[in-house]
């Protein structure tokens, strides 16, 4: 019991030593072999840190926020001995410096290229600390700081949980201010006007909204709209899209997801009806993080295992982002279950055609030899990634901040609108 006790004022000690002038690091996204990772560097020594293991292609001096490319070599020797990863291949990263106290470092997301890069910063003397202990205002992009509201707080922790440089792009946004610095204009913008309100009332004014009301609601509740559409991508930056394989028995849904894969995860035989269970895997797209899914042929069928498969396959497919719908030359087309899901029409085993086919906006496949395979994961691509925002654009990235913005769009009252924006900003007072 005491050891649990020490232990938690230990940490509690720790951090407030950090928080004072320590140099410190610290993985801010996930990991994984496809992703880009982030890793924060802070304090009154990070330049110096940083610039003990890194070497930018170009000789220019580094200015604020610009994106510089180059090697990281690890620290550079001391007393003429090598350092503990002199003798290790140099690693291709980006950093970006934030102001002289704020740097961040990109780099593959394998644990590999993550724990060399940790290993090296602790070598010259910068301190490792888990991404909910930083001590410092991850938010503040220049030297005059900022307080870290609950938006950036939000952002930083949906951060650490992408797993693709799509993903975590949207979630730096927020980290870097998107949403907070939207919020925090239209919120002046409210309160100078409720001051106003207040003033016409005191003089006796009917309480109505003249041209000279510095708020226009017809802008705000506009762009309340324009970001609350890019809802459903932001509540879900963690989660991979789900693509469900649909079809009969047969058309090679399997030998597909093989191929889209690169390697068998699928069983895909000869034998209808061999998946009777929904089976996932997972990749990546073109920077998106996906969960593909394997279901039970669609037939008629009266064994009630069959029964079972096909039902679950059904509910996948209600369910998804987006259904890969499944047909060969010599099968008959099935009812669409999905008519509210977005989907693409795949012609699989496409060798199999006697006559031209017609023009239609099917991809025709050959999963075998994976024909047609690279034209189908552009169309995966382009229909998933054409909800996801502009780059610096605000997102809501969880329920409570949707809920915010619909609250907006209730009230057209400067008071309310401010109260709303500042819970938005800080959660509720």
């Amino acid at each position: 019991m005491s050891s649990k006790k020490n232990s938690n004022e230990d940490k509690a000690n720790s951090r407030k030593t950090l928080a004072s002038d320590s140099t410190v690091c610290t993985q801010f996204t996930g990991s994984g072999r496809s992703a880009i990772a982030v890793i924060g560097v802070a304090g009154p020594d990070a330049r110096c840190g940083v610039m003990q293991c890194f070497t930018a292609a170009s000789s220019r001096e580094m200015k604020p926020h610009e994106i510089r490319y180059g090697d990281w070599h690890g620290p550079k020797n001391r007393s003429g001995n090598p350092s503990a990863t002199a003798s290790i291949a140099s690693e291709s990263i980006v950093v970006i410096l934030r102001h002289e106290a704020l740097w961040e470092i990109h780099c593959h997301g394998g644990s590999a290229a993550i724990d060399r890069i940790m290993l090296d910063l602790n070598e010259v003397g910068i301190t490792s600390v888990d991404h909910q202990d930083w001590p410092y205002p991850w938010f503040a992009a220049t030297a005059d700081s900022k307080p870290e509201s609950r938006l950036v707080r939000e952002a930083t922790e949906v951060l650490t949980h992408c797993q693709t440089v799509r993903t975590a792009a949207v979630a730096m946004d927020q980290v870097r201010g998107a949403m907070h610095d939207w919020a925090s204009r239209w919120l002046n913008v409210a309160d100078r006007s409720a001051i106003l309100r207040a003033a016409d009332k005191s003089a006796g004014d009917d309480g109505t909204q003249d041209e000279g009301t510095p708020l226009d609601i017809d802008d705000l509740h506009r762009e309340v709209q324009a970001i609350l559409a890019y809802a459903a991508i932001g509540v879900r930056l963690t989660a991979p899209f789900r693509v469900v394989l649909s079809g009969r028995p047969n058309v090679g849904k399997s030998s597909l997801i093989n191929a889209i894969l690169g390697y068998d995860r699928s069983i895909a035989t000869a034998m209808a009806g061999t998946t009777r269970d929904v089976l996932h895997a997972e990749t990546v797209i073109d920077g998106l993080p996906i969960r593909l899914t394997d279901t039970a042929g669609i037939h008629d069928s009266g064994e009630s295992i069959e029964r079972e498969g096909i039902s679950r396959a059904m509910r996948e497919a209600s369910a998804a982002d987006l259904v890969l719908a499944i047909q060969t030359p010599d099968t008959p087309a099935i009812a669409d279950p999905t008519s509210q899901v977005p989907r693409i029409d795949v012609l699989n085993k496409s060798d199999l055609l006697t006559t031209p086919p017609p023009e239609t906006d099917w991809i025709q496949t050959i999963a075998t030899t994976g024909e047609g395979i690279d034209r189908l994961l552009s169309e995966i691509a382009n229909r998933l990634a054409g909800t996801f925002p502009p780059a610096k654009s605000p997102v809501p990235l969880n329920e409570r901040q949707v809920r915010c913005l619909e609250s907006l769009l209730d009230t057209s009252e400067p008071m309310r609108l401010a109260a709303t924006l500042k819970e938005l900003l800080d959660g509720p007072s």
